[in-house]
């Protein structure tokens, strides 16, 4: 079943780099020859999602493998570890193409872009838009929450490409300055994706806490397993796109330890099998004292 998840997800990232490839090529020309700005900027945004899309990819490969001695909790924090190194591809990137379209702008060397950039942009979003559409569907269907980050990261892109494409359009009107404009608009969001990927990545090594639906969710399963008189501590960290819980449950203090141990079994098996995303699960069990909780 693993083995199926990881090959389906590669697959989708192996069509998502081939296409970006191909569009980044494209309007990279595009752009050159039409001498549009903004062009270029939603290029380096497709060549950064070759980046996101490897790294989706590279994520997948490590978390597939099983852990070792040297690394007991697993593989997947390296993919937080490469996801800051392209949050720092895409400032430097961003601010090189918003100073360019700056220097055009103050300086007035404008020009009508060529129509083959306004092609370009109308290409992309119909593009991202169905690989979004795709990558959603199979992110869904094998719960991969890399893909998922990855799908609305083409969404962006075809946002984008409407920002361009309006450039583009205004500036083939008469008004040229609209095309730099438009390039800046386009850095903002580069920048925007950044600072997101970068927060996000840090967010993960420093083990932050699953989002407040999950552990709900986890409580509830918990709560759920007969014999569970209450909970007295749940913690949950992030690992890459896994979450490890640590849950002190409360049972009655007459029972014996092997019934005490059957318990945390269930707990720990029903949280697993329930929620296809949580790793491990580490159970303390706490015996009852003179409580409301007994009255269960």
């Amino acid at each position: 079943m693993e083995n199926a998840r990881y090959h389906e997800g590669q697959k989708v990232n192996r069509i998502g780099i081939i296409i970006n490839v191909l569009l980044t090529l494209l309007k990279l020309i595009a752009g050159y020859i039409s001498h549009s700005t903004a062009m270029i900027a939603d290029a380096v945004e497709s060549a950064s999602d070759i980046l996101t899309t490897s790294i989706a990819a590279l994520g997948l490969k490590i978390a597939n493998k099983p852990a070792d001695q040297e690394h007991p909790y697993g593989h997947e924090k390296a993919e937080a570890i490469a996801a800051k190194f392209i949050a720092g591809f895409l400032l430097v990137a961003g601010l090189a193409i918003g100073w360019k379209a700056i220097q055009r702008l103050t300086a007035g060397d404008m020009e009508k872009p060529g129509l083959l950039a306004l092609y370009a942009a109308i290409l992309t979003i119909a593009v991202k838009e169905i690989l979004f559409q795709y990558t959603v569907f199979i992110a869904k269907k094998i719960n991969s929450t890399a893909l998922k980050a990855n799908a609305w990261h083409y969404r962006s892109d075809a946002l984008t490409s409407m920002i361009t494409l309006i450039g583009i359009g205004t500036a083939r009107l008469g008004y040229a300055a609209a095309d730099p404009i438009a390039a800046i608009v386009g850095t903002l969001l580069i920048l925007k994706m950044a600072y997101e990927i970068y927060a996000r990545s840090i967010s993960e090594l420093m083990d932050s806490s699953a989002p407040p639906e999950e552990v709900e969710a986890i409580r509830q399963i918990v709560l759920s397993v007969p014999n569970v008189k209450g909970i007295d501590l749940l913690k949950t960290r992030r690992h890459g796109n896994m979450i490890y819980v640590d849950v002190d449950i409360v049972v009655d203090s007459h029972i014996s330890v092997q019934d005490g141990h059957d318990i945390a079994n269930t707990v720990r098996n029903d949280v697993m099998s329930k929620l296809g995303n949580v790793k491990d699960v580490m159970v303390h069990v706490n015996p009852c004292s003179a409580c409301q909780k007994c009255s269960k």
